[in-house]
């Protein structure tokens, strides 16, 4: 029976173990500092935020934490180990690939490539299984923390079109440090395990190493603390924060799956490792393309609707996100008033009593809400969808914001002076 319980205690600690570590506070510092910028963009379209910078990095880091210890747990069901990855290879074809463009700071990609190269050349020598097994459980990891994530991290954006037309959308944003606690090997001398240490089952590890011990030696697995950090960034334009997360996170999770099975499928039959390597990078770019697709050339959501004014987004500790207003929902009517634009919305605040009722329409149906004014200021809290006429807005771009677009847009200056 594997002892998942005494497994889990040790990522637990090991978890614990990762907030000693320097590195974890760089990489959340980063974190913070993103969650900074998203936190600027808000205030410079609508003078509000919608969340706390405190309140965004504590979710990160209790989210980060939470996928940090699945993410364990499967790779030491899965036995994968830090020996034969190969991360040394990994991380500098990642940052070469950063220098094309920022998304492709991903193992997906470097460790598909990688992976690639060591099964058609020979170079680097690392166990291709394990590569793609890492790469498709930090992915499964990814799609759980982009599901189970709340509204935190959905920037409203008042959003300038390609063909002009200005809407506004959503900047679906999450960073995570994730501490790792993940297996590593050393030979020790005799074949019997030595007490006191974790009796693993017979089928344990799924993926068996790919060299044997010294003679006279076998092997000892131990569990080393690793601070990684995942990324999720995408747009909701023509769908609800809430449904574009779902949907990117089911087909994460459906992509990592099939890697996955390929992957432990290749240790066995070793003429499968060169379609599983191919899968890794093509296959997540690919959905993304597929989804990019989708929202860019759909049509819009958070458009001024026929009848009163969509709701794009509302504001913390107001009436409006008292009462659970959300995203998408129509303002019929505020204090028996009709609203159909957001002049008349202001006007019916200025005349409501301190209590008053909202008909809104959500999902095609019309519901009544009663909500008062908190402490005395006449403030809804909502942020309107875009009317059509708004200076401040983001524009829709190619640019691939890479470090050699950066350090080409450098050097055009410099030449300019």
């Amino acid at each position: 029976m594997f002892p998942w319980q005494d497994i889990l205690l040790l990522i637990f600690r090991g978890t614990l173990g990762v907030f000693f570590e320097p590195m974890f506070w760089m990489i959340l510092a980063l974190v913070s500092y993103q969650y900074w910028q998203l936190q600027r963009t808000q205030i410079k379209l609508f003078g509000v935020y919608g969340f706390t910078l405190r309140k965004q990095i504590m979710l990160a880091v209790i989210y980060g934490c939470l996928g940090g210890m699945i993410g364990s747990f499967l790779l030491t069901v899965v036995g994968v180990t830090l020996n034969q990855l190969g991360l040394k290879y990994i991380w500098p074809v990642a940052f070469l690939l950063m220098m094309i463009n920022m998304r492709f700071l991903c193992f997906a990609y470097a460790g598909g490539l990688v992976a690639i190269s060591s099964t058609v050349l020979g170079w680097p020598e690392v166990n291709v299984p394990q590569v793609l097994t890492l790469v498709a459980i930090l992915h499964i990891t990814e799609a759980i923390l982009i599901f189970i994530s709340g509204r935190y991290s959905s920037v409203p954006l008042i959003l300038k079109q390609q063909d002009g037309r200005i809407v506004g959308a959503f900047n679906l944003q999450n960073f995570w440090p994730l501490p790792l606690v993940l297996l590593g090997v050393v030979p020790i001398a005799g074949t019997e395990a030595p007490t006191g240490i974790i009796k693993m089952p017979e089928w344990w590890p799924i993926l068996k190493m790919a060299m044997e011990p010294p003679e006279g030696y076998t092997w000892l697995y131990g569990m080393l603390p690793v601070v990684a950090a995942l990324g999720y960034t995408d747009m909701a334009i023509t769908s609800l924060p809430a449904t574009r997360r779902r949907s990117s996170a089911i087909h994460l999770a459906g992509y990592s799956i099939v890697l996955l099975v390929m992957a432990l499928l290749s240790a066995k039959y070793h003429w499968l490792q060169i379609f599983a390597a191919v899968l890794s990078p093509l296959g997540h770019e690919f959905l993304i393309q597929r989804d990019n697709k989708h929202e860019n050339q759909g049509i819009p959501r958070f458009v001024p609707p026929e009848q009163g004014v969509m709701i794009l987004d509302t504001v913390p500790d107001s009436p409006a996100r008292k009462i659970d207003l959300r995203p998408g929902d129509i303002i019929l009517k505020l204090g028996g008033m009709t609203v159909n634009g957001s002049y008349e919305l202001a006007n019916a605040i200025s005349f409501a009593e301190n209590q008053f009722s909202l008909e809104i329409k959500r999902d095609g149906q019309v519901l009544q809400q009663e909500t008062r004014f908190v402490n005395g200021e006449r403030r809804l809290g909502v942020i309107l969808v875009p009317e059509g006429y708004e200076e401040n807005y983001m524009e829709m771009v190619t640019e691939r914001f890479g470090l050699f677009d950066y350090l080409a847009s450098k050097w055009r200056r410099l030449k300019g002076r």
